[in-house]
């Protein structure tokens, strides 16, 4: 298989989840749980009031599809998104920083344990920390993205360092 081939498979599949969970957010969760959307997308964060507010705004069918759908694809996502984002940054040459995008991967799924953990308890004693996750989450995203975009353009200007 190419390069190129991987890289577009390995997009297609990353998006096909992508909008699986957009799609099942938007039509079922979301209108189940007050119109509040999923904790795991308050990127500013959030504190056990917060956390509890959602919770009881949940509605049981929208509980069961968190738990249950919805869960399984967000353990998906965030490793093929790193592994999408570490492949590139690799292949214009700059390995040592393909860790990056793996550090989010890690962060994401540590922060849907966590939340899980809460949610199947009905104890929202470590909101904080779930917190603090997903803020790290979209922070550590946001520096992938961000090296990935700095790594394409020192590419193209200067070639692979080969």
């Amino acid at each position: 298989m190419t390069y190129g081939r991987y890289i577009r498979l390995l997009t297609a599949l990353t998006a096909a989840i992508y909008l699986l969970m957009l799609g099942i957010g938007a039509i079922w969760l979301v209108p189940a749980s007050g119109g509040m959307l999923p904790p795991d997308t308050w990127i500013t964060g959030y504190d056990a009031a917060r956390m509890t507010n959602w919770m009881m705004a949940l509605e049981e069918p929208a509980l069961a599809l968190y738990m249950g759908p919805l869960h399984w694809l967000d353990t998906l996502f965030p490793p093929l998104l790193g592994l999408l984002l570490a492949s590139i940054i690799w292949r214009l040459g700059r390995g040592w920083l393909a860790m990056v995008p793996f550090l989010y991967s890690a962060t994401d799924l540590w922060e849907n344990a966590v939340l899980r953990g809460i949610v199947s308890r009905g104890d929202v004693s470590l909101a904080d920390h779930a917190a603090a996750l997903t803020q790290g989450k979209f922070a550590l995203l946001g520096l992938a993205l961000a090296l990935l975009w700095m790594v394409w353009r020192d590419y193209r200007r200067n070639g692979p360092l080969y």
